[in-house]
């Protein structure tokens, strides 16, 4: 396959899975937890029933955001590899860092500002720990018991451990070795059933750092995993007998983990819709080469790490703001569709592509840069 058909699979569903998300957020999250979303947008709960447009959007037993997410994880584990497989770990570490970090510093900046609006509106204080924000930024905030600040980057600080999991394991993903991926899931597995007894009996515990945190963070990163597998194989390395063996092993081996997680009680709602994306991902994987540009498809998709870091809380200040102003739901979310598409596409032009190609010129001037490498595509 040429590396269009590659970008072209994954990239479209980056579109489908941020879509996913914005559902459940701003038509789940946004009427079902008041609440939360009043506290973080500095506003009066919002009073009512829900929108009507929630009863046409409901599946039966699925859920949009896991499902989201999930799409997300295993295109993360698929497209990795091949930034992993033309850098040193330092450099692609150091090329991941330039690729995470400034964006979602300055999309958390955007944030503060319009959350700071949104409490001036609402004649309402705002307070801002600076310790909170900076534990965040670093997306260090749920190992050590702090709160998010925005409620969706605990998918982040996953990738960010992912990617060191890789650099850790850069031998074994540039020669193909799924059994490592196997063995180290063995490893997180034991490590979740046995780390509380275990710690305790050794008086290893440590009040500030969450454990539980840890746990779930690489419970999520064995599911990633499966797309390196489907790696491998598009590559070549590996047969289909291979990748089902190392797929169906890992996810076993992933389910085995979540009743040792703080996820206990989402079993079974919440681990089904991992299987989902599964199903989903191995579908559109299966049928890559029919895969075709679709204009508007391919632009959600260019952005989608841009809307991912704005759209939570931005959105639920715009949405209830327009609301406010006694828009409909329906106009106002359309009104919030466009408004954070456009703010996203504003930091995907001005901060997220400079800082990637930033990113690549700093890695490429690291010692022992490979004298092959090659301009990285969109990972």
């Amino acid at each position: 396959m040429q590396k269009n058909d590659r970008a072209l699979f994954a990239n479209q569903l980056r579109a489908i899975a941020i879509i996913a998300v914005l559902i459940v957020h701003w038509c789940g999250i946004y009427w079902y937890a008041r609440d939360t979303v009043a506290s973080y947008i500095h506003a009066p709960v919002i009073e009512g029933p829900p929108s009507s447009l929630i009863l046409y959007l409901t599946i039966p037993s699925f859920n949009y955001g896991p499902f989201g997410v999930a799409v997300f994880f295993l295109i993360s584990g698929f497209v990795i590899p091949f930034s992993l497989a033309r850098l040193s770990p330092i450099q692609f570490l150091i090329s991941r860092a330039f690729r995470i970090y400034p964006t979602y510093i300055i999309a958390s900046l955007i944030m503060l500002v319009l959350v700071f609006l949104s409490s001036r509106y609402w004649g309402t204080p705002l307070e801002v720990s600076p310790t909170t924000f900076a534990y965040n930024l670093g997306l260090i905030n749920g190992n050590f018991f702090v709160p998010s600040i925005d409620l969706v980057n605990w998918t982040l600080a996953i990738e960010v451990k992912f990617y060191l999991l890789c650099a850790l394991m850069y031998s074994s993903i540039k020669n193909g070795r799924i059994t490592h991926y196997i063995g180290a899931a063995v490893v997180i597995l034991a490590f979740c059933e046995w780390q509380d007894p275990l710690f305790a009996h050794f008086g290893l515990s440590t009040p500030s750092f969450s454990y539980d945190a840890l746990k779930t963070e690489l419970m999520c990163i064995i599911f990633m995993l499966i797309g390196t597998c489907f790696y491998h194989h598009y590559i070549g390395n590996k047969t289909i007998r291979d990748l089902v063996i190392g797929a169906a092993s890992l996810f076993i081996l992933f389910i085995l983990c979540w009743p040792h997680t703080s996820w206990l009680g989402q079993i079974p709602t919440v681990a089904q819709n991992y299987f989902y994306a599964l199903v989903v991902f191995s579908f559109a994987y299966g049928f890559r080469r029919y895969a075709r540009p679709f204009a508007p498809l391919d632009f959600v998709a260019n952005i989608s790490y841009s809307i991912y870091v704005l759209h939570s809380i931005i959105g639920y200040l715009t949405i209830r703001i327009l609301m406010d102003l006694k828009l409909s739901f329906p106009a106002s979310l359309l009104g919030t569709v466009i408004f954070v598409f456009a703010l996203s596409y504003g930091l995907h032009k001005l901060v997220e592509m400079p800082t990637m190609r930033l990113g690549k010129r700093v890695a490429a001037g690291v010692k022992g840069a490979h004298p092959t490498t090659l301009e990285a595509g969109r990972a």
